[in-house]
């Protein structure tokens, strides 16, 4: 009998699945190479169809039946073999086409395949393709035709070649294997064996970066020395590209091109290691778009990987497996790939080996996921060839941290000269008694070029429209994430011209100005936060240097409801306290330290770092999946018309509601997207939206809605979307 592994082609071909088996076996060998693994690489890839030797799998093909499980055929076919070394391969195996699964967990199902000759129902909820001893003895009989020289390769070249010390580094080990697997897998059953993305030319890279950074220098308006502390950071991290591996930090302030530091130390490390991808990972969209325009005037190859790329067909599949030589992602992507559990996540993981790493704001970690992926980093650099570099202006003192071994290099170990060099700003703690809005709004007026920075959007919105009762409205500017992200840029884009042709120009704003946004005021009002957040809010005000010392006012708002979540309002009251018992330096790297060594050792975990944890502990995969989350998902999304993209709405809208949403709609409509937390309130004004095809089925809601006719007016074009009547519900969320 010819067993085969496809349906039919237009054609008339049919591929085997002898032929197939060898493809896919190839091309994972060929990817578990670069992190040392291809003999079991390849052993995944040959077995991972051998639940395909079956009559009930060929009726699939034949359309005679359906629900079947075939992947779990070969792995019942090792588990068999009872050896501890096949247990990354055959639960990489399991899952090749659902997600992956613990064989302590798939164990009860691995031997009822094998040693009953009932109808088994796998954990996928299918039906197995081969059930019994008997079905096995014919399954391995037809594959020994196939190939007759197959013999299990010996135990120890099977194992990592250092011990898997933790259980992160099990899992991971197994999630990189599965992803060899799972990329094999489609690649060959695509027929089309893409190309791998183009090597980055160093030397050009580098020339360009070495033009384009002197064309800066000439036209530069920024103080002598701030830009003599720039030149010095640039080369300094060159410099420190030329040694091996491992995990970095760089710590400098804000506004001293770190950008372009560290992509000059990527690029020398590349030059001196033979590194040849390099992976920027960012934790706002914002940040994206603003480095990838540096980037792409230094790098002739730049690919974004994240919900508004706008990406040619023939992209999609290079950013699906990330063979791209130098990809700017987001904090999101980058970090729960590692965690997941799904083939679409994991089939990229392969392609992080042997790669440079770029890390920037990384104070934007949230504390409770910190030393599971400080373990995984660990792993990354020790095990799969990468070298990663932590930057931010405010580097959190990980040693600290419970149960946390954290050890790195710094790029720049005299970085507190140039904190006390680069003085730019003085705080004003006004945190004693609360400040009315009313008061900061005059102020404001009062000024020329400033800005408030705010924790709640409803503050936000309060503080916009007592101001706009003071100041003419060409001069006023709100920035929050009631604002899409297409009205957010052109809003930025607008308050930089206005800041460049010294117009008045007084902007009220949530966290999102925060992290990496170029732009400079004279004078900054900040609402009492974490630590990080005032620091970065200061890298806002006299960001050039062009002003002897610009002040920050810290204040407290006269408000009910002050902050986002626990958390955030814990790191707030640290803050206050650390000020009142010892004034704060936000200049000292010292004070950054003694900061984060309160808050860790403060920190004794919460629901979501003891699900992790508990889940990490019993090598349960969709438990880590479900647990590792940066950001919280509980909002649902708005199509919005914004006026600066009017056609692109009515296209949207048009579709959304006749044909229903596709994956590529969604895409197009993430610069129109604001994320909203109150359901009940949005419905009352909106309608909702579904995927193509499922209009008219009883299905979940998908989470996208559109405007109501009529209700257009709801999208304001200062302030965003703006639900009616009750606010109170969204002062909870950014």
């Amino acid at each position: 009998m010819t067993y085969y592994a496809k349906s039919p082609q237009p054609d008339g071909t049919q591929k085997t699945v002898r032929t197939h088996l060898q493809e896919v076996e190839f091309l994972s060998g060929k990817y578990g190479k670069a992190f040392d693994a291809e003999i079991p690489a390849r052993l995944c890839g040959l077995l991972h169809d051998f639940g395909k030797y079956s009559p009930t799998f060929q009726d699939v093909l034949t359309g005679k039946c359906s629900g079947i499980d075939h992947a779990i055929g070969g792995a019942a076919f090792l588990y068999l073999l009872q050896k501890k070394a096949l247990r990354s391969i055959i639960e990489a195996i399991a899952a090749h086409h659902s997600h992956i699964i613990s064989q302590e967990d798939l164990a009860g199902v691995l031997n009822s395949v094998v040693r009953t000759t009932d109808i088994v129902t796998t954990l996928s909820g299918k039906q197995s393709s081969l059930c019994g001893i008997e079905a096995y003895q014919r399954a391995t009989e037809a594959f020994q035709n196939d190939f007759p020289n197959f013999q299990l390769p010996k135990i120890k070249t099977l194992l990592p070649k250092t011990p898997l010390t933790n259980q992160e580094s099990s899992m991971l080990y197994t999630r990189m294997l599965f992803s060899c697997l799972v990329d094999a897998d489609y690649t060959a059953s695509s027929n089309d064996f893409l190309e791998e993305g183009p090597l980055l030319d160093i030397s050009t890279c580098l020339q360009n970066l070495y033009n384009y950074c002197a064309a800066l220098r000439e036209k530069s308006g920024a103080n002598p020395i701030l830009n003599q502390f720039r030149n010095q950071l640039f080369e300094h991290c060159g410099q420190a590209g030329e040694q091996v591996g491992g995990v970095f930090t760089l710590t400098a302030p804000t506004g001293t091109g770190k950008t372009l530091a560290l992509l000059h130390f990527a690029l020398r490390h590349c030059q001196y290691t033979g590194k040849y991808r390099i992976i920027v990972v960012l934790p706002f969209l914002n940040l994206i778009e603003q480095s990838a325009n540096i980037y792409r005037k230094i790098i002739p190859q730049v690919t974004e990987d994240h919900s508004q790329s706008q990406l040619a067909e023939e992209m999609r599949e290079h950013i699906a497996r990330w063979d791209q030589p130098f990809l700017i992602t987001t904090s999101v992507r980058f970090f729960e790939s590692l965690f997941s559990d799904h083939p679409a996540d994991c089939r990229k993981l392969h392609n992080l080996a042997n790669s440079v790493i770029l890390f920037d704001e990384a104070q934007s970690l949230p504390v409770s996921l910190i030393t599971p992926t400080l373990h995984t980093v660990q792993e990354l650099c020790t095990r799969y060839g990468c070298s990663m570099v932590f930057s931010t202006a405010t580097q959190p003192d990980y040693t600290g941290l419970q149960g946390n071994n954290w050890s790195a290099i710094e790029l720049l170990p005299e970085h507190p000269e140039f904190y006390h060099a680069l003085r730019r700003t003085k705080v004003c703690w006004e945190i004693e008694t609360p400040v009315p809005l009313e008061e900061i709004a005059d102020r404001m007026a009062r000024a020329q070029n400033v800005c408030t920075i705010v924790n709640l959007r409803t503050h936000a919105r309060k503080l916009y429209r007592i101001l706009a009762e003071r100041c003419p409205p060409e001069e006023i500017f709100l920035l929050s994430t009631d604002l899409c992200p297409a009205h957010r840029t052109e809003v930025i884009q607008t308050i930089r011209q206005r800041q460049k042709d010294k117009q008045a120009c007084r902007v009220v704003s949530t966290q999102c100005i925060e992290a990496g946004v170029d732009l400079d005021f004279d004078q900054l009002f900040r609402a009492l936060a974490p630590l990080e957040a005032i620091i970065q809010a200061a890298g806002r005000c006299n960001r050039n240097g062009s002003r002897i010392c610009a002040e920050i006012c810290v204040f407290i708002p006269a408000e009910d409801r002050l902050y986002p979540d626990s958390h955030y309002e814990n790191c707030a009251t640290l803050v206050k306290t650390m000020q009142m018992n010892q004034p704060i330096d936000i200049h000292d790297p010292s004070a950054i330290r003694r900061y984060y060594n309160h808050l860790f050792s403060a920190f004794r975990g919460d629901t979501k770092s003891h699900a992790l944890e508990k889940a990490i502990s019993e090598r349960d995969f969709p438990g880590v999946s479900k647990s590792y989350r940066l950001i919280e998902q509980h909002g649902i999304q708005v199509i919005v018309p914004y006026e600066g993209e009017k056609e692109l709405y009515q296209q949207l809208r048009a579709e959304g509601l006749c044909t229903g949403l596709t994956k590529s709609l969604c895409r197009q409509a993430a610069p129109l997207t604001v994320t909203c937390y109150d359901q009940e309130l949005t419905e009352s004004i909106c309608e909702p939206l579904y995927f193509a095809g499922t209009k008219h089925l009883k299905t979940d809601n998908i989470g996208y809605y559109i405007l109501l006719p009529g209700k257009e007016d709801y999208y304001d074009a200062k302030m965003g979307f703006c639900l009616p009547e009750k606010d109170e519900q969204q002062n909870l969320f950014w």
